[in-house]
């Protein structure tokens, strides 16, 4: 983002250069703006064309086979990635040996899947999405492995390509799909396809980096998964928590509520885009870092980037939920949306933030802390979810309410305990300054969108963008100065490319 490039350049040691860095967070960034078109796209449609029961029977889906999914991850991606960033000459062994290991476990996983969907008594429906769902578990263990790789290499241009593909490919496959009548099941078959797809590209391009040999010692198979364990019960209990609530939605409500937290759920969902460019450029940049200074620095500025965008956001949807569901079009039943979309909303700063706390804990190897943070909070969600959702369900119809609640109140806990983990040093009392000073800013914008709410939607939203970058160059949150270094780096790419 563009609060964290200046900082960038402190990256010296065994990353490229700080040039590639910058041009990759805008690589990233111009890529997360085309794939945040294809997430905006799918929150405005799925909801109106499938409605709220057919929206929930497919987001159910894709909850029980991410889940059954775990059993092919084992945290191996995210290992394989650290370790090609700190020796490059170490990918092709690497590589290899990894995907020996989670080709086969995601061939059983998707046969799991497969048996469970037949077994288990859903309708007929239900069952054709999780059969085609099934199939892709194989599609992304092996893409994990892929673009793991080159993020390890620091190929974020190939990243960004790719991803744009995969959101923008779907999303405009799904949308003509969807006005000719398309289902469920076509959206899931169109997933795989995409998917597919774009696997087969990053695979091309990771060859040509990357020569897979077979050549490989026994003892390299116990220290990937020795290695990757921390990394996999991280990601199982992050899955586990961001998932057990669809499938208790679906046992403690109906098809409908699904997707009334669905609808919410996407539409919040959509500026994830913001730590997830953050963290793909920090993450090898802090796994090369030496320097406790410079480590330091780049984990202080991807807090301040993310919290820097995603605090207004966040009030923003808080204040507006009714008034983006309407903008939106969805049919008349996902009213039902409004609340849970504004118990989400604080979600999203806390996650942004939790997020690099993780990245930081992660590259110090301190992930089995981190990690067993996560399986506390996958297993607190469910223990206050099958409490949340039968109260709200049968107070307000509406479990959904519950669900949001609860998942917002899980990210705080992980951001509590992710500080008290930090190293010293790494986060200081500037650190919550600037905080505190965003957030200030943020609650100026609050009262001027609260008071022009009822106008057209884009007023709001406008003079809240204005009121929010004037508070902040007002409460220092942000300087004129970092603002011209952007500036600057921006007229000097455009000329380069004139040239």
């Amino acid at each position: 983002m563009p609060m964290l490039e200046p900082y960038l350049r402190s990256a010296r040691r065994r990353v490229s250069n700080p040039a590639h860095l910058i041009r990759s967070v805008f690589q990233l960034s111009i890529a997360q703006g085309l794939t945040w078109i294809g997430g905006a796209a799918l929150a405005i449609l799925l909801p109106r064309f499938l409605g709220d029961v057919n929206l929930g029977k497919y987001t159910f889906a894709f909850a029980i086979t991410t889940l059954i999914g775990l059993g092919a991850d084992l945290g191996l991606a995210t290992y394989l990635t650290r370790e090609v960033a700190r020796d490059n000459k170490a990918a092709s062994r690497i590589t290899t040996a990894v995907l020996l290991i989670r080709v086969p476990l995601s061939l059983l996983a998707g046969a799991i899947a497969i048996v469970s969907a037949y077994l288990l008594g859903y309708d007929e429906l239900t069952r054709s999405v999780l059969y085609v769902l099934s199939l892709n578990i194989l599609v992304v263990s092996v893409s994990g492995v892929v673009f793991g790789a080159l993020q390890g290499l620091h190929r974020m241009k190939v990243l960004a390509v790719t991803n744009v593909l995969n959101k923008l490919g779907y999303a405009g496959l799904a949308a003509a799909l969807l006005f000719g009548g398309a289902g469920p099941f076509e959206l899931a078959m169109g997933y795989l396809t995409v998917g597919v797809l774009t696997l087969a590209i990053g695979t091309v391009v990771m060859l040509k980096r990357i020569k897979l040999t077979l050549n490989l010692d026994r003892r390299l198979y116990w220290t990937l998964l020795v290695g990757g364990a921390p990394f996999f019960v991280w990601q199982a209990a992050l899955l586990v928590y961001g998932q057990i609530d669809m499938v208790l939605l679906s046992f403690l409500t109906s098809d409908a509520v699904i997707g009334w937290y669905a609808a919410a759920y996407r539409i919040v969902m959509i500026p994830v885009f913001v730590p997830t460019i953050i963290v793909t450029v920090i993450f090898p940049a802090l796994s090369a870092a030496r320097e406790a200074l410079e480590f330091n620095m780049l984990a202080r500025r991807a807090v301040h980037a993310a919290g820097i965008v995603t605090i207004p956001m966040a009030l923003g949807i808080m204040l507006l939920p009714d008034k983006i569901i309407q903008l939106l079009g969805y049919p008349e039943t996902f009213s039902h949306s409004s609340l849970p979309l504004m118990l989400l909303a604080p979600h999203l700063p806390v996650a942004a933030i939790d997020v690099m706390i993780g990245c930081v804990l992660n590259t110090r190897d301190k992930q089995r802390h981190w990690a067993l943070t996560g399986v506390a909070a996958a297993a607190l969600n469910p223990l206050l979810n099958v409490v949340a959702i039968p109260i709200t369900q049968q107070m307000f119809g509406n479990g959904a309410i519950g669900a949001a609640a609860i998942t917002t109140v899980t990210e705080l806990f992980m951001m509590a305990v992710g500080l008290r983990l930090l190293p010293a040093g790494v986060l200081n009392r500037a650190t919550l300054i600037d905080l505190l000073r965003m957030l200030g800013a943020g609650l100026a914008m609050a009262g001027v969108v609260f008071l022009t709410r009822e106008l057209p939607i884009v007023v709001p939203i406008v003079l809240g963008a204005l009121v929010y970058l004037g508070s902040c160059l007002l409460l220092r949150a942000v300087s004129l100065g970092e603002l011209n270094q952007v500036r600057l780096h921006l007229v000097q790419r455009q000329a380069s490319a004139i040239g």
